[in-house]
């Protein structure tokens, strides 16, 4: 009797988020944004920079770069040692998702360019895209906030996106370890002065998420005027310095919150706020809702294996 081959999965991509194509004319800017999924960014024609955590990028056409779960970044056309202001229009592709993707660890800070059969999986899975909901590009093609629901135009479209998107995965994973001239260590280029000063900003308020820190506290430390500071790093990232910095503790307090591994008066002792009234006044001014709000939601979509894992 024949015994069978078991398949153990060496990933697994079982949400999908969003699926966009969008075409950008020069100049464009996206202020950032952080969540707790997974998104991949790729760059059909033109180019596109940005800052992925702490660390500028460009990406030239062909090329693709992961965004981490609960990582800052934001985008923009053009190249990051220009002033973003001149070049050519941008086709970049976005696609976000959450599944088992332990895997996909190791591709923090870097880029991949390409091979033509990846290509055609991006291509394919834009094409399935289309038939999810039936609608145009530039539109959101997998998910509908008001009816997240809705049945398919063509029925496994969503199903076909998944396994076209795990094909490009495990794709990449091999030639992060077979092709490594095709794996490219960020930051891959010329960074204005401008950009590197911002990149060191950001890893200190990262250093710091812990710390409750002021706007002061962080022009002190890098030697800057309150002008110079807000003026730099808006201009980079879109965002005021705090408003990234709130972000980033926000996105950290969730983690938590999902992990299990403290209550709410440990949370506020560890992000060093003076009482868990100021804690959960900051949490509620910051994301509209309170934490046991956000402790009930965390546990209601909580997968069946146990909490969230992802950093």
């Amino acid at each position: 009797m024949l015994k069978p081959i078991p398949i153990e999965p060496v990933l697994r991509v079982s949400e999908l988020y969003t699926l966009y194509f969008f075409h950008h004319k020069s100049g464009y800017r996206f202020a950032g944004e952080s969540h707790n999924f997974w998104e991949i960014i790729y760059v059909d024609q033109g180019k596109a920079s940005g800052l992925n955590g702490p660390e500028p990028y460009t990406l030239e056409k062909g090329q693709v770069i992961f965004h981490h779960p609960n990582v800052f970044h934001n985008f923009r056309t053009g190249d990051a040692s220009t002033d973003g202001e001149s070049g050519e229009d941008c086709d970049i592709i976005v696609i976000s998702f959450n599944g088992q993707l332990e895997m996909l660890e190791s591709f923090s800070g870097h880029i991949f360019t390409l091979s033509m059969h990846e290509r055609r999986l991006f291509k394919e899975i834009l094409e399935e895209g289309l038939q999810a909901y039936g609608k145009p590009f530039g539109k959101n093609l997998v998910y509908q906030k008001q009816a997240p629901d809705a049945p398919e135009q063509l029925p496994g479209a969503k199903q076909m996106i998944a396994n076209l998107l795990e094909q490009l995965l495990i794709s990449l994973y091999r030639k992060q370890k077979e092709c490594p001239s095709q794996v490219q260590s960020l930051p891959m280029q010329s960074l204005g002065a401008e950009y590197r000063t911002v990149r060191q900003i950001v890893l200190f308020l990262d250093q710091n998420i812990y710390n409750n820190i002021s706007f002061t506290d962080v022009a002190s430390h890098f030697n800057l005027s309150e002008t110079q500071l807000k003026k730099i790093f808006r201009e980079v990232t879109g965002y005021s310095v705090m408003q990234y910095y709130r972000k980033s503790v926000v996105g950290r307090i969730e983690y938590h919150i999902r992990q299990m591994d403290k209550n709410f008066t440990e949370l506020a002792d560890l992000f060093n706020f003076s009482s868990i009234h100021y804690f959960s006044k900051f949490y509620k001014r910051e994301t509209g809702h309170t934490l046991r709000e956000y402790l009930k939601s965390s546990l209601e979509t909580a997968p069946a294996h146990g909490p969230d894992t992802a950093p």
